[in-house]
């Protein structure tokens, strides 16, 4: 770009009158000459009226954003109230607040340990946003006024680069970028563009730097999560700033990047291939917004959206707990689905299932099916039914995903009785603390370590190999009585992803009624070691609360008033156990990442850690059995052979009786 300047923004009136901006647009015929004089105070006036006469709040304002969270604002911090903060220059980013004395400086990071996501996200200007809503409350200029000094401040600070990549700068990676296109800024503009503060001047700074957005967005734009922003972005910019010589090639370039990436990031199942509930959001709310804006203004997009949209939206009803929220998997979150689907219902009135879980069961009908697959990603929901006091475990036998991965293959949660009884540790903040590196780990999760070790996947993960088109190839089988679901982990341990053991983990699903069982969970754990050494195996399970009772090898829910489980494994020579609870030394364990995954938002998780150390392949067979509120675990110990080829599985219950059970009676598939 040319005629660099000290501050931004770095486009010159000369080149953003002449090559920026549309003059054949009616009431911007006059620029040319106005700059041929060297008038650009005429140039400005012309280009500012018309561009004041453009603007349709009435029609933009009427999509409705939410822009107070936790990640922003206090907890429970009103509108008002945050405002107020605001003009006094304490700004709050990734849940952190910094008071600034003068100026924002937008470069800064107060945090403790450098986390350098408060200094990009502080850059997403969610504050201009909540000025704007009460300016539009109040009419109180205050919030005008405040408002055009954070602009001010930062389109001279953080001046657009000229060729850095989509992840590179403080203030100008792409994500926020696109998220600023997408977001608070338009807001902003159509909220305070006839104040007197925003004046002229003000004006032509920022559509200069809503230009520089669009070229940088459409110039090094990345891949992913942050390509469906960076296009929801670059689409706003061309529907709402039609002075602009490109709008009509980028709108065609974002609309054509966002339909093939249906295509390209969204599995057969409807998972968007990074496999998180967080970022599948992401995707669907970046759509789901463009959408409206354009819909707002009588404006179509593309036919493929709708069609591309309704299966990743049914995953979120497909996947959901008895509570109505989604597990947090991979950098995911506990989301509400009420909430998430509430437009899908709207945009899909024939899905009566949509319907169902937007009004939290009082409209519509559940999906049909009970327990389901996603047999792309490789998650696999088994539930009892779809009322809130189901039985509910899902059993992740996937890919590693194409970002924002954790470690966690075989891994299991469960939810029964209007409780989440089996855990995980989450998400946590993406900074470098002990915290997050165990929410990524293998320890993190309930599955199995080997020597000490966890899954490492990532060590020889390439993007490019990620393929949408290839089940994840675990074994599944439903039926009214039960389920089964086998998968295997065999891509390595620790640091240099060793090649130690292959872990195969099946489940079976009890779903009640079978011996006079009530719904319980039997997981087999085979592990076949590749040499003749010994080795150590460490079965983790995460209780979400509460301080269970360890009577022997079992673990017992003692919460009063409150669902419990019992996990009761077959005893093994030299098996033992450990119940861990916010552990840091000699590392972490036994924690849970809770609120909305910021700093410092963790506490301790009662985790039962089951060792074992054998020679040659073994078998660990462990019965998960949740009781409701006041109820106990009928079933006293569970009796299975080491051997792998082993299939018998005994119980003893309460009242004395001896259940066998037989691995060959559940195939987890059709074989």
């Amino acid at each position: 770009m040319p005629d660099i300047t000290l501050t931004g923004p770095r486009l010159a009136d000369a080149d953003f009158f002449t090559n920026a901006v549309d003059t054949g647009r009616p009431g911007l015929e006059g620029i040319p000459a106005a700059v041929a004089a060297g008038d650009f105070a005429e140039a400005r006036r012309l280009f500012a009226a018309e561009a004041r006469a453009s603007l349709q709040p009435a029609r933009f304002l009427r999509v409705r954003r939410e822009f107070t969270d936790n990640r922003y604002t206090h907890p429970g911090e009103t509108v008002a109230d945050a405002a107020e903060r605001i003009l006094r220059l304490e700004l709050i980013s990734c849940g952190t607040p910094h008071q600034f004395a003068g100026e924002v400086d937008w470069f800064a990071n107060p945090t403790f340990n450098g986390y350098e996501e408060w200094t990009w996200q502080l850059s997403r200007h969610q504050e201009w946003a909540i000025l704007a809503e009460r300016y539009r409350e109040t009419g109180d200029e205050r919030f005008a006024q405040g408002f055009v000094r954070l602009f001010r401040s930062w389109v001279r600070q953080a001046v657009v680069p000229e060729n850095a990549s989509g992840g590179e700068t403080l203030c100008w990676r792409t994500i926020e970028a696109g998220i600023r296109m997408g977001g608070a800024w338009q807001w902003a503009l159509h909220s305070f563009y006839r104040s007197p503060h925003f004046t002229d001047d003000v004006l032509i700074d920022w559509y200069k730097s809503v230009w520089e957005h669009g070229w940088r967005l459409r110039g090094f734009h990345r891949t992913g999560n942050w390509l469906i922003m960076e296009m929801n972005g670059l689409a706003q910019i061309a529907l709402l700033y039609p002075q602009f010589r490109d709008a009509p090639a980028w709108r065609e370039y974002a609309f054509d990047r966002l339909a093939r990436e249906l295509g390209a990031q969204l599995y057969p199942d409807g998972f968007q291939y990074e496999l998180s509930t967080g970022y599948h959001q992401v995707v669907i709310n970046n759509y789901q917004w463009l959408a409206d804006v354009y819909a707002a203004y009588d404006q179509p997009v593309p036919h493929a959206f709708r069609a591309g949209l309704e299966p990743a939206h049914a995953v979120n009803v497909r996947l959901m707990m008895p509570d109505g929220r989604l597990p947090d998997l991979n950098d995911g979150g506990w989301h509400q689905v009420a909430r998430l689907v509430a437009r899908a219902a709207d945009g899909y009135p024939e899905r009566d299932d949509f319907r169902w879980a937007a009004t939290r069961g009082r409209e519509g009908r559940p999906p049909a099916e009970r327990s389901l697959a996603f047999p792309y990603a490789g998650y696999y929901v088994m539930r009892t039914g779809w009322e809130p006091d189901a039985v509910w475990a899902l059993f992740d036998g996937g890919p590693f995903g194409y970002g924002h991965q954790h470690e966690d293959k075989l891994n299991l949660l469960v939810h029964a009785y209007g409780r989440l009884l089996l855990t995980e540790g989450g998400n946590y903040a993406y900074d470098a603390s002990e915290m997050r590196r165990y929410v990524l780990s293998t320890r993190a999760h309930n599955t199995v370590r080997v020597d000490g070790l966890g899954q490492n996947r990532r060590l020889h993960f390439r993007r490019d190999d990620v393929r949408l088109d290839l089940p994840a190839g675990a074994r599944w089988r439903t039926t009214p009585d039960w389920d089964a679901v086998e998968a295997t982990y065999d891509e390595g341990y620790g640091p240099d992803a060793a090649r130690l053991a292959a872990h195969t983990r099946r489940v079976i699903f009890l779903k009640g009624g079978i011996e006079g069982l009530g719904p319980c969970l039997l997981v087999i754990d085979r592990l076949v070691p590749a040499d003749d050494a010994p080795h150590t195996y460490e079965v983790l399970w995460h209780l979400d609360g509460g301080t269970p009772e360890v009577r022997g090898l079992a673990v017992l829910g003692r919460d009063a008033g409150q669902p419990n489980l019992a996990i009761l494994p077959a005893p093994l020579a030299g098996l033992d156990l450990r119940l861990v609870a916010g552990q840091e030394a000699p590392e972490w364990q036994g924690w849970k990442a809770i609120g909305s995954h910021q700093q410092g938002e963790f506490a301790p998780a009662p985790t039962a850690v089951y060792r074992l150390t054998a020679t040659g392949p073994a078998r660990l067979v462990t019965l998960l059995y949740p009781t409701r509120a006041g109820e106990a675990c009928p079933v006293r110990a569970v009796e299975a052979a080491p051997a792998v080829e082993a299939t018998a599985i005994g119980l003893t219950l309460a009242d004395g009786r001896r259940v066998t059970l037989d691995e060959r009676s559940f195939p987890p598939d059709n074989g």
